[in-house]
């Protein structure tokens, strides 16, 4: 049985720029809620660090997870964030335990 997969992005937004951050990611988070395979995908504002927000997804699987990564949604958001980003994603993946 595999096992389900968590992935947390935290995405820092250039100064002026976190309104359209939101905008992108809010987009993203509601196509991506569509796919086979997600649970759960969640689009937070970090209160403790300014122009940054986090995405928490919850995937039945690393494959299901992987195959997000193909999808048009996420490659125009990508696309979309190389405009509006600080600094690179960080991204952290983990199975719960």
């Amino acid at each position: 049985m595999s096992k389900q997969i968590f992935t947390v992005v935290a995405l820092t937004a250039k100064e002026g720029k976190l309104e359209e951050l939101k905008e992108v990611v809010s987009k993203l988070a509601e196509e991506t809620r569509k796919e086979a395979g997600v649970i759960e995908y969640l689009v937070i504002e970090n209160a403790l660090k300014p122009n940054t927000v986090f995405s928490i997804e919850k995937w039945e699987n690393e494959k299901e997870e992987e195959k997000h990564w193909e999808t048009p949604h996420l490659k125009s958001a990508l696309e979309k964030l190389d405009d509006i980003l600080a600094s690179e994603a960080v991204i952290h993946k983990g199975f719960s335990f």
